[in-house]
């Protein structure tokens, strides 16, 4: 088996708690990618907040945001782009709003939400993009065309209990993910970071057994199960170390690069 395409999470894998690209990870990705080794950036956050690590890479690579619902290239062309149909947009905004829950609407490349209270102003601060304040109003009147949602909870517990409600709330409209400790990602039916790398794989023309994915949280495990080679973090989720072939050593916030250096440079070995 040689891998012929990397795809990597970005945080709690590609990045550190400061949201930082280590040198070893700089370093193992532009050995890889001068070796001929195509790269892709999978990630919950929007593209405008992905580029910019991708041109500290300096690798002209596609990034796959909003969790697999829309993918373009370095250069902003988008590749494909799938949304969530306005009438399940509706409805879960419907929901949202009756229980009090927090929520915000990716549309494009735009951010938008209620209001900026703590969580959105945490949130714009950790993803380095300013959202636009539009109300309940404002949030439904942008219903058609719609990446992904997100709603932020308080702690983990809730997490998993609301993840666990809106699932089966809305099991034939939308696919809900844990993305973090305190984030819940909605996206179209069938969308994720899998089925998208599936899909930038066959038009590049590389096998799936060919893809090493890293990540490190709920929304990579199918990626991390779909992939010739997955590998988690030792920091990631439970859900993301099960679903994965192999483990590597993250607590550093260099698990990329050591993943990088025994699965792709010198084939596959324990990292």
């Amino acid at each position: 088996m040689a891998i012929r395409m990397i795809v990597t999470d970005m945080d709690g894998t590609l990045l550190d708690a400061k949201n930082r690209i280590s040198e070893a990870n700089r370093a193992a990705i532009k050995e890889a990618t001068e070796k001929g080794i195509s790269l892709a950036i999978a990630t919950g956050r929007m593209h405008r907040s992905a580029l910019p690590y991708m041109e500290t890479l300096g690798v002209a690579a596609p990034i796959i945001s909003c969790n697999g619902a829309l993918v373009k290239t370095a250069a902003g062309e988008e590749i494909f782009s799938s949304c969530i149909a306005p009438a399940a947009v509706r409805e879960v905004l419907d929901c949202m709003r009756e229980r009090g829950w927090y929520v915000q609407l990716y549309t494009g490349d735009r951010l938008l939400f209620v209001d900026r209270d703590r969580r959105a102003c945490a949130y714009e601060a950790a993803s380095g993009i300013e959202g636009e304040i539009v109300g309940w109003d404002g949030l439904y009147a942008q219903i058609s065309r719609v990446h992904k949602m997100l709603t932020i909870t308080s702690c983990e517990e809730e997490t998993d209990a609301r993840a666990a409600e809106l699932a089966l709330m809305f099991k034939h409209g939308v696919n809900v993910v844990r993305s973090k400790e305190k984030y819940i990602d909605i996206m179209a039916a069938g969308v994720s970071k899998a089925a998208s790398i599936e899909r930038l794989a066959a038009k590049c023309g590389v096998e799936m057994k060919d893809v090493l994915a890293l990540g490190d949280s709920d929304n990579d495990s199918e990626m991390l199960a779909a992939a010739g080679v997955g590998v988690a973090m030792s920091t990631g989720t439970a859900a993301a170390k099960q679903a994965a072939d192999f483990l590597a050593a993250n607590e550093a916030a260099d698990g990329v690069a050591r993943a990088v250096h025994a699965y792709a440079l010198a084939g596959i070995k324990e990292a």
